[in-house]
C-alpha cells in the first residue's frame, strides 16, 4: 500500500509539473512573467537586477552569434509581439538592418534605446549609397560610467511599464549603481599602474572601457573588414611600438590574423566575451589580464 502511494503522489507530481510547463496560468504559486525582450546578454544581466521577480528577459542575440550581422528568428519575431517592452542599444549592426522589421512585426511593443544619453564616439566608417559615413561605436556597455546611464535608462522604461512597482525599481537600481561602481573601483585598482597601455582587438568592441582607464586600444578589424597584407604590417608596427603585449580575440571572430600578430610580435592571445551575461565578471578579467601581461 504504501509503495502505491509513494508511485501515485510522483505521478501527481509529474502531472503537476507538466501542467505547469504548458499553461504557466494555472501554476499554483504564481502567475506568468511579464516578458521583456532585449538585443544583447549585458542589457539582460542589467534588467533582470533592475525588474526583479515577476519578470522573464528574453535575448534576441543569442551566444556565440554577432550583434553586427545576426538575423532574428521569425520565432523571435512572432515571440516579440508578446513582450512588454523591447531595450535595445540603438546602434548594434543588426538593430539598424532590422529594427523596423521588428518594430512591424510588433507595433504596440515600445522600443527604448538604452545608450541615449551617452557621449558617443566615432566607430568605424562605411559607405552608404555611394557616400562615405562614420557611425559611432555601439559598444557602450563595456564601459562602467556608461552602463550606469543605461541602467538608468532601463528603470526609467520599467518604471513607465509598471508605476505600481516604481519604488521597487528604483531600490534594485541603486543596488545595480553601486555593484558597477565596485567594479568600476576594482578595474581602476588593477589598471591605475599598468603599463604600457596598449593592446591589440580583433573587433573594437572595448573602446570605450580602453577611453575610461586610458588605454590605446588597436584593432585588426578594419572598417568591418579583414586587414590588407600592407595594413597588417601597419598593425604588426603599430603594436611593437606600443609594446603590445596582449591580443584579445572574441568567439564569434576568427583568430588567423590574431594568430599571426602574436607569432610575428611575441604577444599572448587572451580570449574575451564582452557579449557575456556576466558582465562584472568579465570585465574583471579583461582588467586582469592587462594587469598581468
Amino acid at each position: 500500500m504504501k509503495r502505491l502511494q509513494i508511485l501515485w503522489l510522483g505521478i501527481a507530481c509529474t502531472l503537476l509539473a507538466t501542467g505547469c510547463q504548458t499553461d504557466r496560468k494555472t501554476c499554483p504559486e504564481g502567475t506568468v512573467p511579464t516578458v521583456i525582450t532585449v538585443s544583447i546578454e549585458p542589457l539582460r544581466y542589467l534588467a533582470e537586477q533592475i525588474a526583479g521577480d515577476g519578470y522573464e528577459v528574453n535575448t534576441l542575440v543569442p551566444k556565440g552569434s554577432s550583434p553586427e550581422t545576426y538575423e532574428p528568428t521569425p520565432k523571435q519575431m512572432m515571440d516579440l509581439s508578446g513582450s512588454k517592452v523591447c531595450l535595445t542599444v540603438g546602434d548594434l549592426g543588426f538593430e539598424r538592418t532590422w529594427g523596423d522589421k521588428l518594430r512591424q512585426a510588433a507595433p504596440d511593443v515600445p522600443f527604448v534605446r538604452t545608450a541615449d544619453g551617452i557621449t558617443r564616439t566615432a566607430g568605424h566608417a562605411h559607405s552608404h549609397k555611394g557616400e562615405a559615413m562614420q557611425e559611432d561605436d555601439p559598444h557602450v556597455w563595456t564601459s562602467p560610467a556608461c552602463m550606469k546611464i543605461i541602467a538608468q535608462n532601463i528603470c526609467t522604461a520599467l518604471c513607465k511599464l509598471d508605476t505600481a512597482q516604481a519604488e521597487k525599481f528604483q531600490a534594485r537600481l541603486q543596488q545595480a549603481l553601486q555593484t558597477i561602481q565596485a567594479t568600476d573601483d576594482s578595474i581602476r585598482t588593477l589598471l591605475g599602474t599598468s603599463s604600457p597601455k596598449a593592446f591589440l582587438i580583433y573587433h573594437p568592441a572595448l573602446t570605450y572601457f580602453a577611453e575610461d582607464y586610458g588605454w590605446t586600444q588597436i584593432s585588426i578589424e578594419t572598417d568591418g573588414k579583414e586587414p590588407s597584407p600592407a595594413q597588417l604590417a601597419r598593425i604588426i608596427q603599430a603594436c611593437k611600438e606600443k609594446q603590445v603585449r596582449t591580443i584579445f580575440v572574441q568567439q564569434e571572430f576568427d583568430r588567423k590574423n590574431a594568430e599571426l600578430i602574436a607569432k610575428e610580435t611575441g604577444t599572448r592571445i587572451a580570449t574575451i566575451n564582452p557579449l557575456s551575461y556576466d558582465w562584472t565578471g568579465e570585465l574583471l578579467k579583461i582588467a586582469h589580464t592587462l594587469h598581468d601581461q
